[in-house]
């Protein structure tokens, strides 16, 4: 499980985070969404351990039992992915060697066509000889998520289960790709692995979400199912605007980008 409790942070002579106090379970995928600026990604640095959190009294900040601050990182990568809103990648890889890392920062062998077949998931189909500056933004993050799945590729693992914290991971995609990578989320969850991303698309947030971190302003405006936190009045409080979910019978919730006026 991953616990938090008391988490706050300051960078710059800013306070960023207010107490943020949640916990997030494997086999399920939880979804922080709120306006820009509010601390989305923020916090899911902070989860990471990419920046450090108050030493504040109550402060809680643990994966699977460990200690995220005091766990080295090597340790966590065992039984961790992290896929950054962007990566700069500065050598002349191809899209197989970017993959390749995900498998050294993880832990065990591999099998030997594992890297063609996760440029394949991610519909990328022997594509691991090109050069990596040469796909298109969209292609660069599908190549990064099969790093990604290359590290994390077990969802439950010797050290318990896996987990995925993937920042805005569909936001270079398009439709077709972005459903894909729900898929494969969803996927990774339902075999017992944890899920934690970071989402603008709150259509794709109630289309896959089983907790929802609504963030406004540094803080947790609201915590929950998406049934609970995707409402009129809570989506309109956190984005200051006029919002309006609907509800079909057959489906869950769905947000249209209109006035609500």
């Amino acid at each position: 499980m991953l616990e938090v409790a008391q988490l706050s942070l300051f960078l710059s002579g800013r306070r960023l985070l207010h107490e943020i106090g949640f916990s997030a379970r494997p086999g399920q995928i939880t979804a922080i969404i709120g306006p820009n600026g509010s601390g989305k990604t923020t916090l899911l640095r902070a989860l990471t351990g990419e920046v450090p959190a108050l030493p504040l009294p109550g402060l809680r900040l643990s994966l699977n039992g460990h200690g995220i601050a005091r766990t080295k990182p090597r340790i966590l990568a065992q039984f961790r992915a992290v896929l950054a809103q962007s990566t700069q990648v500065a050598f002349p890889y191809t899209a197989a060697e970017i993959v390749r890392l995900g498998l050294d920062a993880g832990s065990g062998g591999a099998a030997p066509d594992l890297i063609d077949r996760l440029l394949a998931e991610v519909d990328l189909p022997g594509a691991g000889g090109r050069p990596y500056h040469q796909f298109s933004g969209g292609e660069q993050a599908r190549v990064q998520l099969a790093r990604v799945l290359a590290q994390a590729r077990q969802p439950v693992t010797p050290e318990g289960p896996g987990w995925l914290f993937l920042d805005e991971p569909v936001a270079s995609l398009d439709i077709g790709h972005q459903l894909m990578v729900m898929r494969i989320a969803r996927s990774f969850a339902d075999a017992g692995g944890g899920v934690v991303m970071v989402l603008h698309d709150l259509n794709l947030t109630a289309m896959v979400a089983d907790q929802v971190l609504l963030m406004h302003a540094g803080r947790l405006l609201a915590q929950g199912r998406v049934d609970q936190v995707l409402t009129d009045a809570l989506l309109g409080q956190a984005f200051g605007c006029p919002i309006r979910v609907g509800r079909a019978p057959a489906s869950g919730p769905w947000i249209l980008p209109q006035s609500a006026a």
